[in-house]
Parts: structure tokens; sequence; C-alpha cells
């Protein structure tokens, strides 16, 4: 089970690919320099692969538990969040006006990379502290941002992000939660499930930030307003003082992620349970959105991360285990044996996983580092093409990674063979935890509907529209590439693909069929995945490829044979060589899943709709 982190990986995108020392222009950054960015990864790695990891296996045999009213967490959990936050890591990007440490998100998000598959469970307790204290810091009044940031962002408080009931699930709008006007605050009653961290005994303070309905608003998500509601009120000294009635009535049993506490929570139980609203009444559902989307970009970081980590154990595994002979070697009852990573069929699995995991990485990795740039340059055009990108991009984060990362994952417990079947290999808990990814922060589905009904839709179609002429510039300028011409006119094939099934999705719709396109939604966020990770990669080949070529002709060599030789010697050769190979695998084997997905869609067969069930 040893967690191994691909920092040759993380490095290329970072500085390599995205450059991200150019981000400390910035007057927000302008105390930083690339060597501190690289410091902070390499702090993130020991603390990954010697204090996290390690706590992996005892906390997912040994999770959160509910022991006589209390929600109480493994102490292999509160040892390692106390390390955790004594080093900042829950504020990385938060601002210094807090505690946080005012780092770029880009870098927020690759420190993330490295840390949250040691130990998922884990990592969503200060995560969605942090997240929470980040909202109050953005839309709450004086008073919230003093009396609740800064605990939260140095972990001496938690938070947690609270929408779901059992009734309503992902209809947000069905939520009944009340809030009754008390003065300048509210009074809460109701009831919340399947809240992540939504209680536990590892901070003197909890803090919630949920949806609930103001007596007398409209009905569905335009009535819902947004509150913070602590666990113990706070005196006007910034101590702890009384109950404030909201407590957790649960913890559940899930298929993964056992070391984080999934509550349920009651408030107005037995008691008054006070709170302060956020922004005015009936907003809270534009406001909440906000802190969605940054935790969507997060769960999408997540999945990356686990199918990473998944990847790394598959390829050590594949390069140990003996078994079998070379294929060429069928007959020859006496030829030795060898390890799997030798097979064909290994090989593929290994080449799908790096491929989605490359191809994942760069998309999150680019769409946090636009984010980086709608946030902080005053050139009005960047920040509205870059705010495009985010926008359209950032259920493709979400929904596709995840999914991919899943996917991607069983492969690799697959390569284990009947050992990855078997807990104690690690791949196991690694596809256990990863599932919740597509459905938590909004299921694939709702993923697929935001894109398709939505953003592509958006503006007249405007943000699709010049997502496809980055798509076409890119292969006009690289359709004759001595190295991936090919990949290149199958990447402008699809895209030209993508936007027919768009039209055709998009006629039936407007055409007054709407149940038709919603059927096809989830597919067509797996084509837009396709298309856009095929673009993510072969831009990352194109870099590869020059950086290769550079080498080549400082070593003086010119023949196949020479390459062949130095690829397999020099570090850096091998990783630019790889990529470029990576690249070509995706394209010419992941990719083509777009015209399935095509042909479905264009089928006009709407049998999910008239069966009877």
């Amino acid at each position: 089970m040893a967690y191994r982190v691909d920092m040759r990986d993380i490095h290329f995108n970072l500085f390599e690919k995205l450059d991200i020392g150019n981000l400390c222009a910035f007057e927000a950054y302008k105390d930083f320099s690339t060597d501190d960015y690289k410091m902070i990864l390499n702090e993130a790695e020991k603390l990954a692969v010697n204090v996290i990891a390690p706590t992996l296996a005892p906390t997912d045999k040994d999770g959160a538990k509910f022991v006589e009213g209390q929600v109480v967490v493994p102490e292999e959990v509160r040892d390692t969040l106390h390390k955790f936050n004594e080093g900042g890591w829950g504020a990385v990007s938060a601002s210094p006006e807090f505690g946080g440490q005012g780092l770029p998100a880009t870098l927020a998000v690759g420190t993330g990379d490295i840390l949250v598959a040691a130990n998922t469970g884990f990592s969503g307790y200060q995560g969605l502290t942090s997240a929470t204290a980040n909202l109050i810091a953005e839309e709450g009044s004086d008073y919230l941002k003093e009396t609740y940031c800064e605990k939260m962002l140095t972990g001496v408080w938690a938070g947690a992000m609270v929408l779901t009931e059992a009734q309503a699930g992902s209809a947000v709008g069905d939520i009944k939660t009340s809030a009754k006007r008390d003065g300048d605050t509210y009074l809460l009653t109701g009831n919340k499930i399947f809240i992540s961290g939504g209680d536990h005994d590892m901070n003197e303070n909890m803090v919630h930030v949920l949806l609930a309905r103001v007596e007398g608003a409209p009905p569905g998500i335009k009535g819902l307003s947004l509150f913070v509601a602590p666990k113990y009120l706070v005196n006007p000294d910034g101590t702890i003082g009384q109950f404030n009635h909201l407590k957790a009535t649960g913890v559940e049993e899930k298929m993964g992620m056992h070391a984080s506490a999934t509550c349920s929570i009651s408030y107005g139980e037995d008691g008054p349970c006070r709170a302060w609203i956020i922004g005015e009444e009936n907003q809270g559902i534009q406001i909440m959105f906000k802190l969605m989307n940054h935790a969507r970009l997060g769960v999408g970081m997540q999945g990356v991360s686990q199918a990473a980590a998944a990847y790394q154990l598959a390829l050590d595994y594949a390069k140990e285990r003996i078994q079998g002979t070379r294929i060429e070697d069928v007959r020859d009852a006496s030829a030795p044996s060898v390890p799997i990573v030798e097979h064909p069929d290994v090989r593929r699995m290994l080449l799908t996983q790096k491929a989605v995991v490359e191809a994942t990485r760069s998309l999150v990795y680019s769409v946090s580092y636009w984010l980086d740039r709608v946030n902080n340059t005053t050139d009005d055009e960047e920040r509205q093409r870059y705010s495009d990108l985010v926008e359209l991009l950032t259920p493709i984060c979400k929904g596709y990674s995840t999914e991919m990362a899943f996917h991607s994952i069983t492969l690799a417990l697959q390569v284990h063979g009947g050992y990855g079947y078997c807990e104690e290999y690690g791949v196991s808990v690694l596809l256990r935890d990863a599932k919740i990814g597509t459905i938590y922060e909004g299921t694939t589905g709702i993923q697929a509907m935001d894109l398709l009904g939505r953003k592509v839709a958006m503006q007249k179609g405007r943000l699709f529209q010049n997502f496809v002429g980055l798509l076409s510039d890119f292969v006009k300028s690289n359709i004759a590439h001595p190295e991936l011409e090919r990949h290149f006119k199958l990447l402008g094939e699809a895209k030209d693909q993508l936007v027919a099934t768009t039209i055709t999705l998009g006629t039936k719709g407007m055409g007054g069929d709407i149940a038709y396109p919603l059927q096809y939604a989830t597919p067509y966020l797996f084509m837009f995945g396709h298309v856009a990770c095929s673009y993510f990669i072969l831009d990352q080949a194109l870099l590869a490829y020059e950086k290769l070529q550079a080498i080549y002709e400082e070593k003086g060599i010119r023949d196949d044979g020479g390459k062949a030789q130095l690829v397999q010697a020099h570090g850096d050769a091998k990783f630019y060589f790889n990529k470029i190979e990576t690249a070509k695998f995706f394209v010419a084997n992941i990719l083509p899943d777009v015209y399935g997905i095509a042909r479905s869609a264009e089928s006009d067969d709407k049998s999910p709709m008239h069966i009877v069930f």
C-alpha cells in the first residue's frame, strides 16, 4: 500500500505547461516565487506520504462512529488533522487577512492532488471547513467574517456545507428546513442528512453554512436563503458560549470514506437554534452555488488524485508480479516467466489509466489556472475569455473527471487480479472511496444537465461556440505536425461530431421534446469530456515533443536507434517520450467513444421514456 505521487507530472503541469510562476506578476502573489511553489509542493508530498497515508488503512477499518449521542472520529484522524492545520494546509489559497497563505488556487489544486488520495475521508474535514470559511469571507457580513473566518481557516473551529434533506436529495428546491425571523437573526427548525464532517469531537466549535426557507418565502429554489449556524454561540469576546441546539443524530455506515463522519443533523429539535443570514433573503441558491462551483473543481481534483494513486499501485504491482511468459514465447514451455507488465492487455490497462490521469489532471489544473487569472487580471477581455472557459468546463471537471477516475481505478484493481479484490493491496479502498465523487456536490446527471441544458446554451451558445473555435484553431495550427498529424486530424473530426450532436440535441429540445436531450445528457457529457481532454493532452504532447527534440539535439542524436537508447537511459527524455505516446493513446483509443455516443444520441430512440417500469 505504498503511497506514491508522480511529482514529475505535477511539476510538468504547473511549471512547464502552465508556468504558474507568471502569476507572481499579480499583486496578490508578488511575494512568492517559483521556488516557493516548488518547496510547498515538496513539503506536501512529505506530509502525504509520511503522515496522512499511514492513516488510511486503520481508519478505513475503524472509521467515524456515533457513540452515546456523540460523533467520535478515529484517533489517527485527530492527530493528523492537528499536524495538517499546524502547517496551514487547510488554507493554502485563503486570504492572509483571515490566517490563510494567500497562494494561487492553481497551487492549492496541486497540493490537493498530492494530499487527497493519501486518505480521502480525512481530507474533507479541513477542506470543507476552509470552503465554508471562504464563502463567509466573500459573502458574509463584517460580523460573520470577524467572528468565524480566522478560527475556521486556522483549524480552531470546524465547518460544514449543509444542503441535503431526506425528501429533497438533488432536488434542492424541495428543502423544508425553516427559518423564522427573530430580530436581526433567525431561528432554524429542520433536519439534514449526508453532511460530510457535519459534527465531530476534534474542534471546540462547529459552524454550518446551510440552506433554509424563511417563513413566507416562495416555493422552489427561489425561496431559499443561506445561513450561518454555529453549534455553540459565540460570546462578544470570541469565546464559546451556550449550546445552539445544532446536533448530530447519527453517522452513516458507508461504502467508503470511513474516516469521514457523514452525519444526519437536527436544528432546533429541543431548543432554539439561532442563525445569521448571508446576503439577503431568497438569495441563498445564487450564493451557495459560488461555493458549489469551487467544490466541484475540488471534487474533480479528488478524482484525479485517486486515479493517480491507483495507477501508481497498479504500475508497481505489474512490475513486480511474475506470471506467464512473453506472448512471443507462449509455445516455448521452457521460456522464463516475466512480470505481467510485459503482457499486452496489462499494458493496455496501465496506459488507459495513465492517459486518464494525465488528461484529467491537465483539465483540472488548467481550469484552476484560468480561475486565478480571472480573479487577478485587470484586462477585461482576458477575464471574460477565461471566465467563459471556467464556466463551460466546470461540469466536465467534476462529472467527467470523477467518472473516468472510477473507471480507471477499476482497471487498477483488474491489473492486481484477485489480489486487488483483497483489502491489503490498497487499491480496493481507493475504488470504494472514489465512487462518492460521482455522487456528491451534484451527481454526474446533474453535471450533465448543467452542461447541456445551461452552459452549452448560455448566451445563445456563445461559450460553446468560442470553445469550438479554440479547438478549430488548435487543430488548424498543428494539423501538419511531424509526429501528431494523424491525432490532430482525429481531434478535428471528433470536434465536428460534437458540434453535430449538440445541434441534434438542441434542435430536439427547441422543438418541444425536452425529455430527449436530457435522456442523452450524461453520454453527451462523456463526449464533451473526451473531446476537451484530447485537446488538453495533445497540448501537453506538443510541449513534450519540443522538449524531447531539444534533448536529442543537445545530445547530437539523430538516428532512431540512438533516440530509443536515450529514452531508456535519460529521465527527462523518457518522460517526454511517454507524454507523447500517452496522448496518442488517448486520442486513438478513448476519443473514438465519441462516435458510439453520437450514434446513440442521434438514433431517435426514446425507449427509456416509453418503457413501463
